[in-house]
């Protein structure tokens, strides 16, 4: 069966393909909204030692959270939730798939069964489509300016409620770097995968349209896709892979990012960033990072697990 997701913008259909890795596990998981450091507890009925008996625990912030893992469809029509996504992560935060510019839905996207093989979740672009079923190639200027863009926006766990009216920060407070699972699905050729920059963003927007209009602190990295490992990877420098990326490597200032102004452009620093929370993740290919695209290529995301740790 063949599902549809919604962009930030508008509507797009699932589709069959095939892809690599499984999602490897994360251990000591915990996450929710940004309260800061926890002062210890006594679980109760504990005590401090001596005749009251009990040994006590204290608990404080992890910094080995996962963030998103193991993609669901949403059942349509009925279960589609009032903010639009048609997909979101088991750990239910909805999940985006955006185009702009001369970059448009590449008529492929992975459906449940697929999801469900690979542990991942994957969309296709294509450069100068038209955006519809056929893929039919627009001619034109190549898609390698900033306004041309694919990403897919991963939103903090407990998004995906029909009564949400704001995102939920997620505490990043005690971690100090990004794990992702990442990459294409189909080795580079003349007409595949020839973006191999992917732009990770950080976000603190709490609004649900994801503009930046409640964003304090906004934050990039560019990661060079690297040669996959393993009998399961796909055959390419763009493979999907696990990347652990320090957060202090992120830029949260400056115009080296042009095409991030759709989602409010760069502001404020990770310090704030991780005093407040992370609302959204997103995977960006745009065409300025990317000058090898070429007339009508199709490029991919493909996600699996997102998470933090020291």
């Amino acid at each position: 069966m063949t599902t549809s997701i919604n962009s930030k913008h508008s509507r797009r259909a699932l589709w069959l393909a095939s892809a690599c890795l499984a999602m490897a596990a994360l251990a000591g998981c915990t996450g929710g909204g940004v309260t800061g450091a926890v002062s210890p507890v006594t679980p109760s009925g504990g005590g401090g030692g001596g005749s009251s008996g009990g040994g006590g625990t204290t608990v404080t912030n992890s910094p080995y959270l996962l963030y998103a893992s193991n993609y669901v469809a949403y059942a349509a029509p009925a279960s589609i939730p009032t903010n639009g996504a048609y997909l979101h992560s088991i750990q239910n935060g909805d999940v985006y798939a955006g185009f702009g510019g001369l970059f448009q839905y590449g008529c492929y996207s992975f459906d449940q069964p697929t999801m469900d093989k690979t542990q991942l979740y994957g969309v296709q672009g294509q450069a100068n489509g038209d955006g519809t079923s056929s893929c039919t190639v627009i001619p034109g200027a190549t898609a390698t300016s900033s306004s041309d863009y694919m990403d897919v926006a991963i939103l903090a766990p407990g998004t995906n409620s029909t009564t949400k009216t704001a995102v939920t920060p997620f505490d990043i407070s005690q971690s100090g770097t990004l794990l992702i699972q990442m990459g294409q699905l189909a080795p580079p050729d003349a007409t595949h995968s020839n973006a191999n920059v992917f732009t990770i963003v950080l976000s603190n927007d709490t609004s649900l349209a994801g503009d930046g209009s409640a964003s304090t602190a906004t934050c990039a990295y560019d990661q060079t896709l690297t040669a996959p490992v393993g009998p399961n990877s796909v055959t390419s420098a763009q493979g999907t892979l696990n990347y652990a990326i320090p957060l202090n490597s992120f830029t949260c200032t400056g115009s080296g990012w042009p095409s991030l102004s759709v989602i409010g452009g760069l502001k404020g620093s990770m310090t704030t960033l991780q005093s407040t929370g992370v609302t959204r993740l997103y995977i960006w290919i745009s065409g300025d990072k990317n000058p090898g695209i070429k007339m009508g290529e199709f490029d991919s995301i493909a996600v699996g697990y997102v998470g933090f740790t020291m």
